[in-house]
């Protein structure tokens, strides 16, 4: 039976909202006056990052940290036996895909607090996680990954050492973001867009569309298909099949499986997508400050690939 891989895009709000218009208010910024705040977590065994929160100051949950979407999200099953959302003004709740809850919310991470957020429920969802919280809770900051220690540092400025890290122009459509990237096959090389998706649980998704467009090659061996589950609950089959590497600037990477869509982009806009199980085999600095990725290659380069096996 093929294991499905959650796609962890939130249409809802990809539709709906801008995070950078909804800050200017204030409503989603901590506010702390720290100068870093360093936040561990564990990568799951789909690539999920996964953090330790208290909600409201009384509920400890498991939420992963989602670049491929924003807010904050929690599973359906999650709202009902693991939190107190549902006592008071939430009784009459029916669990609906995306309708928020009623009133505002606060979140803890280590030193981080947000006091008035918004809670938008979903269906489906990892197993090891209650939702997610997505990019734009740190859209004035600057986060540093380091996968190889399971931590990530929110700084309020940075100004460490950048040796080793390629630079790569953030380029924003929606309520996300995306990087330039390059695959090789052969002699043959193919440059375009990518949506950075930490939420993604497996490695690249290349856009129908833009294969066709860039005469990237349709009979390449295939290594097996994949089930992939969106946010929405929609399942997409997608065929596997192995490219010689992938490069950001000079940080590159392979070979590895990627995975061809056949259908609509899920994102709802013209796009490849870089998933976790690619992005945790480089240290990661996402500048939201001056709007620059830094990737360096880091030690779990040799890690084999699920769609890979």
């Amino acid at each position: 039976m093929n294991k499905i891989i959650y796609f962890i895009l939130f249409f809802y709000l990809l539709i709906s909202c801008s995070p950078l218009e909804q800050s200017q208010g204030g409503k989603k910024e901590s506010p702390n006056t720290y100068s870093s705040d360093t936040l561990s977590f564990k990568i799951s065994p789909g690539n999920n990052l996964i953090f330790k929160v208290v909600l409201d100051k009384k509920d400890s949950l498991d939420l992963f940290f989602d670049t491929g979407g924003t807010e904050l999200v929690l599973k359906h099953s999650s709202i009902r036996s693991r939190t107190s959302l549902l006592e008071g003004k939430n009784e009459s709740y029916k669990g609906e895909n995306y309708e928020p809850l009623e009133g505002t919310y606060a979140l803890s991470l280590n030193h981080m607090n947000w006091d008035s957020l918004t809670i938008y429920p979903t269906a489906v969802g990892p197993e090891d996680a209650d939702g997610h919280f997505g990019w734009n809770l740190f859209e004035d900051k600057v986060l540093e990954i380091d996968y190889e220690q399971e931590r990530m540092i929110v700084h309020s400025g940075y100004s460490g050492d950048l040796q080793g890290y390629a630079k790569m122009d953030i380029e924003y459509i929606n309520t996300l973001f995306c990087i330039k990237g390059e695959i090789k096959i052969g002699d043959k090389s193919y440059v375009n867009r990518y949506l950075f998706d930490t939420g993604f649980q497996r490695a690249v998704i290349m856009d129908k569309d833009l294969r066709e467009k860039a005469d990237f090659p349709d009979d390449l061996p295939v290594l097996k298909e994949s089930k992939l589950r969106n946010s929405a609950g929609t399942e997409f089959i997608n065929r596997v099949v192995s490219v010689d590497e992938i490069c950001f600037g000079n940080a590159c990477t392979g070979p590895l499986p990627v995975q061809l869509l056949s259908t609509p982009n899920p994102a709802r806009f013209k796009t490849h997508i870089l998933g976790n199980e690619l992005l945790k085999r480089f240290n990661t600095i996402l500048d939201f400050q001056n709007n620059f990725v830094y990737l360096k290659p880091n030690s779990l380069q040799a890690l084999p690939y699920q769609d890979a096996l």
